[in-house]
């Protein structure tokens, strides 16, 4: 299970390629313009469309064998546990602190490892937090969100497209 975006489109393209057997896709929005440049699950047919069913059919282009779970919301405390019970791992390639903290803890909380990617200009960082097998998880590391406005947004700070694969 992962929430799409920048990070998240080269993911669920190599992942179906790779012939991953279920994928669950969590996302609330629709495709934008400005999405093209770097969530490469879309094309400009697509803007107006809501994400999930852009990735679904664009994941089903790849292989149509892979069966793909929509979750059509904001992924929140509120619905995490549901929304993770019937997945192996958790992929955090989320772009805001919120929703990387969430996913962080219900994977401590539901002992799954989280695959953490995230970048920011011209880096990035990957690893897989496995608490459960006496690992460290990605609040061990950094037991605080920063201040919100303490670090740009990908709007305000800037992404470049080709880091994400």
């Amino acid at each position: 299970m992962y929430r799409h975006g920048g990070l998240g489109s080269p993911i669920a393209l190599y992942l179906a390629a790779a012939g991953v057997g279920t994928l669950g896709l969590v996302d609330f929005d629709v495709v934008d313009y400005s999405n093209l440049q770097r969530q490469v699950l879309h094309g400009t047919k697509d803007v107006g469309r809501k994400k999930l069913n852009s990735a679904r059919d664009r994941i089903k282009d790849i292989n149509p064998n892979v069966h793909v779970v929509l979750h059509d919301a904001l992924f929140t405390s509120e619905n995490a546990a549901e929304i993770v019970e019937d997945y192996d791992i958790i992929i955090d390639g989320t772009d805001n602190f919120q929703t990387r903290y969430l996913s962080n803890d219900i994977s401590v909380f539901t002992k799954k490892p989280n695959i953490y990617g995230s970048i920011f200009r011209f880096e990035g960082q990957a690893t897989v937090f496995a608490p459960h097998l006496d690992g460290p998880c990605y609040r061990c590391m950094f037991p605080e969100p920063p201040p919100p406005g303490m670090v740009p947004s990908c709007a305000e700070g800037g992404v470049l497209g080709v880091l994400q694969a």
